[in-house]
């Protein structure tokens, strides 16, 4: 949900400036084109990350705050661990760090390092249950992004976590955290949506006296009762005698 490109870009501008409209928000973030711009707005709406109080006006959702710790610990450990020069503000960092952690599979394997310690990389991959051709690709852009190591320069030796990778355990925190108050926020719109069409339903049978009324699960309307042919009626109901 915090992965994509831009979205902390985002949040960090509304944070900052309030509720902006489109044009405000292209002005304040200039390399994006209004297409791009566009389309992140529309995810990001999706996933419930952005509100709109007004017409055409964009400020982040209560759910778009809750990310601000998340965010406020992927900079720092960032900072921590990758040097590259002051004129980074906190949300390049923050993307920067997510794109090292986005996508199938680098967390798989930082898991199993982190559970199991050094793994050659059969045991890695079975550990990890990556398919052979991802698992190398994943595990070759955690090299590059300096969250694993190798124990030795052959293709044979054993992975390990690098020191970035041991200093993940506050910005995990704050990740599951935060995953747990999007499942929250997602009940809840759930939960809205359903008692809205329930009182629609409500208020839309109260003022249709005519209409069928509704019973059971699938609110199918009430049906007569099948008519009996007149043979089955006189062996149930047999006539009197005189």
């Amino acid at each position: 949900m915090l992965a994509p490109l831009w979205t902390s870009w985002t949040l960090e501008t509304l944070r900052e400036h309030g509720p902006l409209r489109a044009p405000q928000l292209r002005s304040a973030m200039p390399w994006l084109n209004t297409a791009t711009l566009h389309q992140v707005l529309l995810r990001m709406r999706a996933s419930d990350l952005l509100a709109r109080p007004e017409r055409d006006c964009y400020a982040a959702s209560t759910l778009g705050q809750d990310a601000r710790p998340v965010h406020r610990t992927l900079a720092s450990w960032h900072a921590r661990h990758f040097d590259v020069g002051n004129a980074w503000r906190r949300p390049d960092r923050v993307e920067d760090a997510l794109s090292r952690l986005r996508g199938k599979g680098p967390v798989d394997v930082l898991t199993a390092l982190e559970e199991h310690g050094p793994l050659r990389p059969g045991a890695l991959c079975s550990a990890t249950g990556l398919a052979t051709g991802s698992f190398h690709y994943r595990t070759q852009q955690l090299l590059d992004d300096g969250l694993i190591t190798r124990l030795g320069s052959d293709q044979r030796f054993a992975y390990s976590l690098a020191p970035a990778a041991r200093g993940l355990a506050p910005v995990f925190v704050e990740l599951r955290d935060f995953g747990r108050l999007s499942e929250t926020a997602a009940a809840a719109e759930h939960a809205n949506e359903r008692s809205a069409v329930a009182s629609r339903a409500h208020a839309a049978r109260r003022h249709s006296p005519a209409a069928p009324r509704a019973t059971g699960l699938f609110s199918h309307p009430d049906q007569p009762p099948p008519r009996e042919p007149a043979y089955v009626t006189a062996l149930s109901h047999p006539a009197r005698p005189r």
